[in-house]
């Protein structure tokens, strides 16, 4: 992989899902923080892009529980909670609303050489909103590999994966670098790679970025 063709795709590394006293803490994802950091230290380290989504719920969201949905209130717009972990925080974001943007604005979001975050409310999509798809496929078109790694539901990543499929870069998933939120089915894995995903390990990542 060469660092100015490679994109780094980082999940939810937020603290409500990730920290222990988080609103909808995933067993298991605190683990994950030391090889989150080395993957976000090595995405600087190399100079190559991040793009982060993140969840961000507002009152009335039919996703969470107060509301009728299947998940404990979690991220909620200005808490701390739906703010990244220290060790993934982004150090130059741009973050794109849910709102359409000016071919301007497009050009000046493609321009941007910091963090591009998306927000979005649901799990099963990553850019929940048909504009903000479209500026996602676009950001991510003139690059080789996505690098995708973070906190996520099967259905989500299927569903993103699918999307992606076609759009250019070859996908990579970090399989230890990866907390799901429920379960799997025991053919997620050979899913994906029927669907053209390499599975790789971070150790494999940084050998390849090095070298």
């Amino acid at each position: 992989m060469k660092s100015d063709q490679t994109i780094f795709y980082d999940i939810n590394t937020q603290r409500d899902l990730v920290l222990h006293d988080g609103k909808f803490h995933i067993e298991g994802a605190e683990n994950l923080v030391p090889t989150w950091k080395a993957i976000t230290d090595l995405a600087r380290d190399q100079k190559v892009r991040i793009i982060c989504s993140v969840d961000c719920h507002v009152p009335g969201d039919p996703q969470l529980k107060s509301w009728g949905g299947p998940y404990p209130d979690h991220c909620m717009a200005g808490t701390p909670g739906q703010e990244k972990i220290d060790e993934t925080k982004p150090l130059n974001p741009l973050t794109l609303e849910t709102r359409e943007y000016t071919p301007d604005e497009i050009q000046k979001i493609l321009d941007h050489k910091g963090e591009i975050v998306f927000r979005r409310q649901q799990f099963e999509k990553l850019a929940d909103n048909p504009h903000l798809g479209a500026i996602l496929r676009l950001v991510l078109h003139p690059y080789q590999d996505i690098v995708i790694y973070g906190v996520y539901t099967e259905a989500c990543v299927s569903r993103e994966i699918a999307a992606l499929v076609g759009v250019g870069p070859k996908l990579h998933i970090v399989t230890d670098a990866v907390a799901i939120v429920g379960t799997e089915s025991p053919t997620f894995h050979e899913k994906l790679q029927q669907e053209g995903v390499e599975l790789i390990t971070f150790e494999d990542l940084k050998l390849r970025m090095l070298n």
